[in-house]
């Protein structure tokens, strides 16, 4: 039976939204205690993602003149051999068991098979949406659009970080800091080579990899460290982001681990624990009070003996829900 919320208008997102949007995602943080933070620019910075259409893809309930809820979905890879839809959403917490994200859920997928067929209908199309796994109403919501958990993601962090016992590298192999002029599209190639079969991961393209990662506010290529051969040729990586807003609500710097990666023929042989401890430490003398990166796992548990060895504990757990779509097309 459909719920009626006459007073609830669903509308696409416009620029004057984003100071109630803000508000309402630091309302919502509040509460939900997700340790997400965003602030006024990072969502400026979200509105310009290359494959968003903002207008469409971002969805506002407004209650009269106030916003009570949203939902946004990114499309990523329409290339490759199947579409992915990323989903978020929330509701106001003073709104919640109004039936307001119902509404907005079934928006949600009715958006993301909107954008399948226009993108690759002839191609299968997931939707993919993230919430913390003791957040048992999120689980029922999705559930009732046919998204079923697929994966997990445990954060852990470290605070204040230890001085580190950085160990040796593997032979022939140095450490050097990121260098924008020589690494940026170097270390996009080298990026997706490493995840290329990592299960849910697709290719960045070169304007997507400016957005969100060399050329987003958060991005502190300072401490972000690569392993290289003699040759110069980029054996392992960490990335390193800090995010404004964490600082803002905190008080603290937070070192955020976003990106570790080793080449394949440079597994096996302890570069990524190394790598880590040597980013750890440069972060450390750099001034940041602590640091924390997300472990993808394929089961709730997850192995995470390279980040308890640099003195990393667990601090969130996070459900993956996934929906796939047959070809919209035959």
């Amino acid at each position: 039976m459909p719920i009626d919320l006459p007073r609830i208008q669903l509308r696409g997102f416009r620029p004057d939204d984003l100071p109630a949007l803000d508000v309402l995602l630091r309302e919502v943080e509040t509460v939900d205690q997700t340790d997400e933070h965003l602030d006024l620019a990072d969502l400026e910075e979200e509105v310009a993602d290359p494959l968003l259409d903002a207008s469409r893809d971002w969805v506002v309930a407004v209650d009269g003149g106030t916003l009570v809820g949203c939902f946004r979905i990114i499309p990523r890879d329409p290339d490759g051999a199947e579409l992915t839809a990323y989903g978020s959403g929330c509701v106001h917490p003073d709104r919640r068991g109004e039936g307001i994200g119902t509404r907005l859920a079934a928006a949600m997928l009715e958006r993301a098979q909107e954008r399948h067929r226009a993108l690759a209908p002839a191609k299968p199309a997931q939707l993919k949406v993230s919430g913390l796994t003791d957040q048992a109403d999120q689980a029922d919501l999705l559930a009732a659009i046919g998204l079923v958990p697929h994966r997990w993601t445990l954060t852990l962090g470290v605070g204040p970080i230890p001085e580190q016992d950085v160990g040796d590298l593997p032979a022939g192999l140095r450490v050097r800091r990121y260098d924008a002029a020589r690494d940026e599209e170097a270390l996009r190639l080298v990026h997706n080579e490493v995840f290329r079969d990592h299960p849910g991961s697709s290719p960045w393209t070169p304007d997507e990899w400016r957005q969100w990662v060399t050329s987003s506010r958060s991005f502190r290529g300072d401490v972000s460290l690569l392993a290289v051969d003699a040759e110069g040729a980029i054996a392992g990586y960490v990335q390193v982001e800090e995010w404004d807003a964490v600082r803002q609500v905190t008080g603290l710097r937070e070192a955020w681990i976003a990106r570790v990666g080793t080449t394949r023929e440079h597994r096996g042989r302890g570069l990524a624990s190394v790598l880590l401890r040597h980013t750890l430490e440069v972060c450390r003398q750099d001034g940041f009070d602590r640091a924390a990166l997300d472990v993808d796992s394929a089961n709730p548990t997850g192995a995470l003996g390279v980040y308890e060895r640099a003195g990393m504990t667990l601090e969130k757990h996070w459900t993956t829900y996934r929906r796939p779509d047959p070809p919209a097309t035959a």
